[in-house]
């Protein structure tokens, strides 16, 4: 087993394919012949070309608080066998990438038994001041624990940095690396997708798109509720959503009977599980919308929402394909929509029909400016050779 590089990579996310920063690191990865641990739940999906090439296991001491009991201690010293077993006898593996708070919290628990690094990616900052449930608080001060045992932290930008950094408790001679959720250039066809013929839109109609989760933060009520009022008749809303149902019945009501009463509104719910065909779909849409409303229901959209920056892959994918977007006003894009005009930041959805027709008025330029952003700002592939720079030194 000499030789042989290997390292292990622990998330408690099902959709860990669908993040760029992810899935290009894994790729990454693989082209310098690592062998690849990877530890988590069984994924919405794997590209084919990824999927034999990686080993999976299932995730280890998948609890908050350790409950004493004969099953329970059987069960413990059983996974710290098997681990013991698979990462340091079978495959001496001496570096962890983990996760987000759980992952970290379980590869913490893993070097109880076995020395290794950590590399902790967080794409998520828990702010325990705006838990409501207790058992989060709980991984909170877990999370504050095992922060403590990390080497390097990869994060998206210097705010969300500086925003982990007073939440946590790493050591002073953590490394922190920044590296943008964002995907790496696809080459569009020459043609544009017809998304017009595809889901039978009006060819006279500018298409909006916003496409991801249809939870309270991003703002998809809000959207909606525009096109019974100020939302103009030029304009056609795509919402494009990965999941098949939608979960929230008032949601999926309010839908219905927008399209049932004719108004400018498409539904398009068809997975893509290529990333080439997904942003050719986005490729035949004018403008995206990618609002950030923090809220004190969801754990993570207090103000890891309201300061998301360069943690979001929406923003980052509309960039990379030349898509003038809507955004709202946070502490960075702001600043770099004055420096870049990549489309137009708001205050609140009520904003986005004067912010649609300014972006109508100065399209070209925008489509260009997105490109820029993307071409100095958000392409991830020299930050992701940085990392495997630096995770090559760890490993010498």
């Amino acid at each position: 087993m000499d030789g042989i590089k290997t390292i292990a990579i622990v998330t408690p996310k099902i959709d860990t394919f669908s993040n760029p920063t992810l899935t290009l690191l894994i790729e990454r990865l693989l082209e310098e012949n690592y062998k690849i641990l990877f530890f988590g739940y069984e994924q919405m999906f794997v590209p084919p070309e990824i999927y034999g090439k990686i080993n999976f296991y299932p995730l280890p001491f998948n609890f908050y608080k350790f409950i004493k009991s004969p099953n329970s201690i059987i069960k413990l010293f059983s996974q710290y066998y098997e681990l013991y077993k698979t990462l340091r006898i079978k495959n001496k593996v001496d570096t962890i990438i983990c996760v987000d708070p759980m992952g970290m919290v379980i590869a913490g628990r893993i070097t109880k038994l076995i020395k290794v690094k950590l590399i902790y990616i967080s794409f998520e900052i828990f702010f325990e001041d705006e838990f409501y449930i207790q058992r989060k608080k709980v991984l909170k001060s877990l999370e504050m624990n095992y922060s403590q045992k990390v080497d390097t932290v990869v994060i998206q930008d210097g705010r969300r940095e500086r925003l982990l950094k007073n939440v946590n408790n790493f050591k002073d001679t953590t490394k922190f690396i920044h590296v943008p959720v964002s995907p790496k250039r696809v080459q569009l066809k020459p043609e544009r997708y017809d998304i017009y013929k595809e889901l039978n839109i009006p060819a006279d109609k500018t298409i909006v798109v916003y496409s991801g989760t249809l939870q309270n933060w991003c703002g998809i009520n809000e959207i909606l509720n525009l096109l019974s009022g100020e939302w103009s008749s030029e304009y056609w809303l795509v919402i494009h959503s990965h999941h098949t149902e939608i979960e929230n019945n008032e949601l999926k009501e309010k839908i219905e009977d927008l399209i049932k009463n004719n108004f400018n509104l498409t539904y398009h719910n068809k997975p893509f599980y290529n990333y080439a065909e997904y942003a050719e779909f986005l490729s035949g849409c004018h403008i995206g919308i990618a609002m950030y409303i923090p809220n004190n229901m969801d754990i993570f959209a207090g103000k890891n929402i309201e300061e998301i920056g360069l943690a979001s892959g929406k923003f980052s994918t509309y960039m990379m394909i030349g898509l003038p977007t809507i955004t709202t006003a946070n502490s960075l894009y702001p600043s770099l929509n004055l420096k870049y005009n990549f489309g137009e930041t708001i205050g609140n959805a009520s904003e986005i029909p004067s912010a649609l027709t300014k972006i109508k008025a100065d399209y070209k330029n925008k489509v260009n400016g997105c490109k820029s952003i993307y071409e100095n700002v958000l392409n991830p592939v020299s930050k992701i050779d940085n990392l495997i720079n630096h995770i090559n030194g760890i490993k010498n």
